[in-house]
């Protein structure tokens, strides 16, 4: 009885330690970049499924001119899971994206965050801290856009702190500690949107996204809506 309750609970703490980490809401961003007539400061809010998991986000971007026809945008944000949402799984990410290509109305968007990520169970805590390369090609008239995207989120270390009870029913011998390369998410979708009024933007993208060796516990697909409010 005691071989059977091990392996049960290795089960769950697999499950367990894999989803919270690869559960990771995509970086949103926002849809447009801030315009002139609308403001440069944009509040902006998501939901939807990514990694199999429904996760909520609030975030703040604001627009600063440069010296050449282009402006930098600055943004930051914190999700939360809302399937049981508490303050032990989270994620805060923050960037800065700029138009690389810009032409008429098309527009090429690079945005580059730094991103932290925690998780906490019976089993373990964590906190891991990484990057996410987002790029945004399509056509971005004053009012609306399509575009496609393409984003590589790369987790380059993970703090990692064992409980009592994973050292008694797993392993005895794990080690705390910082572990690096703990895991990557590529998405290849698409967004759109656009502003029914002067400063509402609604927006929504969706897509495939890989986890590497956990794609079969998590489904591959992600769509998010976003609600941008700007001022």
């Amino acid at each position: 009885m005691r071989r059977i309750a091990r392996v049960s609970v290795i089960v769950v703490v697999l499950v367990a330690c894999a989803s919270p980490r690869l559960a990771r809401a995509a970086l949103s961003d926002i849809g447009q970049e801030p315009q002139v007539d609308s403001g440069k400061n944009v509040v902006g809010t998501t939901v939807g499924i990514d990694g199999a998991v429904v996760a909520w986000s609030l975030g703040y971007a604001r627009g600063v001119p440069l010296p050449i026809d282009r402006q930098l945008v600055l943004h930051t944000r914190l999700t939360l899971p809302m399937t049981r949402p508490d303050f032990g799984d989270w994620k805060w990410a923050g960037g800065v994206r700029m138009n690389a290509v810009q032409w008429r109305g098309f527009a090429w968007p690079l945005s580059l965050a730094v991103v932290a990520r925690g998780m906490s169970n019976a089993s373990v805590r964590a906190m891991g801290m990484g990057t996410e390369l987002l790029t945004m090609p399509g056509y971005y008239p004053r009012r609306w856009f399509v575009a496609g995207e393409v984003s590589w989120d790369q987790e380059w270390g993970t703090h990692v702190r064992h409980s009592d009870a994973y050292r008694e029913w797993v392993y005895a011998g794990v080690h705390d500690g910082w572990y690096r390369n703990t895991g990557f998410t590529m998405r290849y979708g698409a967004r759109v949107g656009g502003r029914p009024w002067k400063h509402l933007e609604l927006w929504a993208r969706a897509g495939y996204e890989q986890h590497g060796r956990f794609d079969i516990v998590l489904p591959p697909l992600y769509a998010l809506l976003g609600l941008d409010f700007r001022f």
